[in-house]
């Protein structure tokens, strides 16, 4: 029988830790797909559970399909470890630590001095992070 829930998270996942939530699935036998807006995975993929949980906002809901004899011990797994991802403390990346704000002043004033194709991925790289 076929089990669904929603879960609602609170921020994405980093590499590590969906390496880590990967390799916790893969020790039960039920299978287990993940779903977001258009994106689906099989949780026991990392690649595809890479372009599900590294795109999460705040407030996202997933939706996880799980279907097999062990299911409702794969989905308290699931729920345990997403709420130990949500209280870790993240160590902050230089990003971080500067704030994005004077990133981006840093970068967009020192534009006229860089080559037009660093140019270009600064551009790049500020479009992206404003959205």
């Amino acid at each position: 029988m076929e089990q669904l829930e929603t879960l609602s998270l609170g921020k994405g996942l980093s590499v590590q830790k969906i390496i880590e939530f990967v390799h916790l699935l893969e020790h039960y036998d039920s299978d287990v797909f993940f779903e977001k807006k258009h994106a689906a995975a099989n949780g026991k993929s990392t690649l595809g559970m890479m372009s599900v949980f590294t795109t999460i906002r705040i407030g996202d809901k997933v939706h996880m399909r799980v279907k097999g004899e062990d299911a409702s011990s794969l989905r308290s797994a699931v729920r345990t470890f997403l709420d130990d991802v949500e209280r870790e403390e993240e160590q902050l990346g230089y990003w971080e630590e500067e704030g994005a704000e004077t990133v981006e002043q840093a970068m967009t004033a020192s534009l006229n001095s860089w080559t037009p194709d660093v140019r270009h991925v600064a551009k790049s790289y500020l479009k992206t992070t404003r959205q």
